[in-house]
This record gives C-alpha cells, sequence and structure tokens, in this order.
C-alpha cells in the first residue's frame, strides 16, 4: 500500500485517548543496536538518486545453506507492504529458485501506488541485526530471467533509479502479501489479483497468472522470526522543521519480547484485516481510510479543494505537483480511530512548502505532503485515504503488530505510538 510515486525524488484501551500530537522534535528513546535491534537512516540515499524521506536498513542474504552472503545497503524500509525485494542489480549472488507445487518457476507483479516490480522468486537465508530466516522467498526485481507480461500493467519501477534504493524490506502487518485471495484460479471473476505468475520457460508468454498457497507466497519475513516474531518498532529521532541531512534511528524486532521493546505509555489502535483505521478531518464528511507507512515519503491527504493547501507549481521539478505548497507552514490535526471505532487519538502535524524545503541541502522532513494519489472516484475502491507517512514517525516510537501473532496486549494487528 505504499505511495511509492516520490521515492526518487515507495485495543487495549477502551474509550477516548486524547493528545498524540507531535512538533516532530520529540524526546523517545532510541534502542543500542544489538540482536534484535538493527540500525536505520534516513540520509540522500544512492549516490545516483538524491532521496527525500526514504528509510533505510542493511541487510545480508545469502545462498541458502551456505556461507555466500552478501550485504546490501540502502533497501528501503516499507511498512506499507510485504516482503523482502531486492533489485537484480544491486544483487551478485546467483539464488536458487522458487518453484510452485508442480515444480514451475514463479514470478510476481508487486503493485504500489508509484508502478509495478517485476520479477522472479528466489530463495535466499535472510539476515538482519542477530535475526535470522532461511530459505525464504523473495523477489528479484527487474532481473531478465522472464519477459513482463502484457497483464502486469503500470509504470516499471525496475531500477535502483526507479526505485531510489536498492531493494524494499516490506514489514507491515500481513503475514503474506497476497494471502488468501492469491490461493484461487484466476479468472474473471475471480478474488485472485494476478500477481502470482508460474513460468514454463523464459519465452514471451509463457508466464501465466496462477494461484499460489499461502505457503509459498512472498512473506513477511519478521513473523519467521525464532522469538521476536510479532511485529516491530520504528524509532527515529524528532528533527527541526527545516529538515535535516541525517537522521540516525532504529528498528527493533519484537513486541514485549524483551527488555527493549516494551509495550508501554502508547496509545493503540486495532486495525482491519487491510492494516488499516479511520481518519477525520476538518472537511470530511465521513472519515477517511488511514494507514502508516515508512515507505511514502509525505503525509499524504484528500486534496485541495477539500483542505485549501495549493499545490507546488515549480517547473524545476517535474513531480512537484504531488506535493501541497502552502505559502507559509501550516499546522493541522486530525483524529485517528481504531478499526472498532472504541479508540481515538488526535494527531497533530504540518504541512510546509515543499519547494522550500527541496531548495535546501536537507533529505529529512517532518512536514513533507501532498494530496492522495487516489481521488474518491477511484475504481480500485481506496477512496479517500490519510497515508501516514514517514514524517508521522519522526519523533516517536511506532509500533506495528503482525496479523494474527500474539502480544501481551493481544493479537494483531495493531498500531501503537
Amino acid at each position: 500500500m505504499s505511495d511509492q510515486r516520490r521515492i526518487c525524488a515507495f485495543v487495549v484501551l477502551l474509550g477516548t485517548a486524547c493528545g498524540g500530537s507531535s512538533s516532530g522534535l520529540g524526546h523517545n528513546i532510541i534502542a543500542t543496536p544489538t540482536d534484535n535491534v538493527a540500525e536505520v537512516v534516513v540520509d540522500s540515499g544512492l549516490p545516483e538518486v538524491r532521496n527525500l524521506n526514504g528509510l533505510f536498513a542493511t541487510v545480508t542474504v545469502c545462498v541458502p545453506g551456505t556461507s555466500e552472503c552478501q550485504t546490501i545497503e540502502h533497501v528501503l524500509v516499507d511498512t506499507g507492504s510485504t516482503g523482502l525485494r531486492l533489485i537484480s542489480s544491486a544483487l551478485t549472488l546467483s539464488l536458487p529458485a522458487w518453484t510452485d507445487d508442480n515444480g514451475l518457476a514463479l514470478a510476481e507483479c508487486g503493485q504500489f501506488v508509484s508502478g509495478f516490480t517485476w520479477g522472479s522468486l528466489r530463495s535466499a537465508d535472510f539476515r538482519i541485526a542477530g535475526e535470522q530466516v532461511n530459505d525464504l522467498p523473495i523477489q528479484i526485481i527487474g532481473d531478465a530471467a522472464f519477459p513482463v507480461p502484457n497483464d502486469c500493467t503500470g509504470s516499471n519501477v525496475g531500477t535502483t533509479a526507479d526505485l531510489g534504493a536498492n531493494g524494499i524490506l516490506g514489514l507491515d502487518t500481513s503475514l503474506q502479501d497476497c494471502g488468501s485471495d492469491c490461493t484461487a484460479a484466476p479468472g474473471a471473476r475471480s478474488l485472485n489479483p494476478g500477481m502470482y505468475y508460474a513460468c514454463s520457460s523464459t519465452k514471451v508468454g509463457d508466464c501465466q497468472a496462477a494461484a499460489v498457497p499461502v505457503a509459498k507466497q512472498v512473506p513477511n519475513p519478521i513473523a519467521l522470526f525464532g522469538q521476536d516474531n510479532n511485529g516491530i518498532i520504528v524509532e527515529l529521532s524528532g528533527i527541526p522543521a527545516g529538515g535535516s541531512p541525517l537522521v540516525n534511528g532504529a528498528l527493533v524486532f519484537g513486541i514485549d519480547t524483551r527488555e527493549n521493546n516494551k509495550l508501554s505509555g502508547v496509545t493503540l489502535l486495532r486495525l482491519d484485516g487491510y492494516g488499516t483505521f479511520m481518519t477525520s478531518y476538518s472537511g470530511l464528511s465521513n472519515p477517511a481510510l488511514g494507514f502508516a507507512d515508512t515507505g511514502s515519503n509525505g503525509i499524504y491527504f484528500l486534496g485541495s479543494a477539500t483542505t485549501g493547501i495549493p499545490t507546488c507549481v515549480d517547473a524545476r521539478y517535474q513531480f512537484i505537483s504531488d506535493f501541497y505548497c502552502p505559502r507559509n507552514t501550516i499546522n493541522l490535526s486530525a483524529r485517528n480511530q481504531d478499526a472498532l471505532g472504541m479508540v481515538t487519538v488526535n494527531v497533530g502535524f504540518s504541512i510546509a512548502n515543499a519547494e522550500a524545503l527541496f531548495s535546501s541541502l536537507n533529505v529529512a522532513f517532518n512536514n513533507l505532503g501532498g494530496p492522495s494519489s487516489a481521488p474518491s472516484s477511484d475504481p480500485n475502491g481506496m477512496g479517500t485515504y490519510f497515508d501516514w507517512g514517514l514524517p508521522f514517525y519522526f519523533g516517536r516510537n511506532v509500533f506495528t503488530a503482525i496479523e494474527g501473532q500474539s502480544t501481551p496486549a493481544g493479537v494483531g494487528p495493531f498500531l501503537a505510538f
């Protein structure tokens, strides 16, 4: 669900909770790296791409069962998608094919707001911090193994320049990237969205949409850890209103599995099966769909007709109309409500002039935002939405619990901050 259009520029409480607003400066504690804590960073990204508000981690993949390994930096941490996806050009290892129950090689057309990621599925041993998953299916984006099928449509996000990263580490609330829908036989009236393909050869047209059991789908790697497998915490330092050239933080694995990931002093929002809650905002007659997503580099919400905030028009930036450009920074507030309708929390946020932000040398901003990319008439049914992107995370420790995984606060999915 990540809004990656602009990546290159991807209950415990009953009743009502008040507060939750943040200036983005924050006073949160960042965990010290250890076996369940990986360092993350918001920096300028890869040398060939100036990345704005990209949250990056370093991962290690190995040929299964061997010591033949490669460490890959600048992999985008994305709480709006599921699974590990690496750009082919960033990978030097030869990893074995991941196959279906009939022995056919599997490939995937991963769908994002910015476009699609096409590539084969491969098997790898995966490590981050001191955590490990063996024989993990991952997607290799942009590899030459199989031609892109005609029905994998949209903008092809197949290179590091397109993505602004060496890959995507998808850590949302889902156990797999598709689930039961992809187990159905493809067809005109099927629930199968056509993400997975079985490939009988490398010829054009020989990759066909296929039903794939959940055990063969790309999984959330956190759920497969031995101990810290029920969720994550994203911990980022706060930053000033003018932005920062560098922000350090931590990606903590597990919720209430150790002393360094205790769930306390937070408001907990239960999520629905899609990892979403509801967000109310002035001018909306009904709440909008809300979700928290480190893979989106801004807070994307509504449109100028509703918010009264103008978008940018500076011709120097080809993507500038994707962002809001108020004359002066404005302070706003929205109310998030959990999927059960039992807990609400007010969240304060700011929107600055994106043209002014981009003219600086900084790359991390807590007040970058723009209109939602999907209108209320969106044929996919997403409608009006509130994408709480990376600016929401600065100065906070944000917990994401995985569906079906147990925590002392109950079974996921939930969001807490």
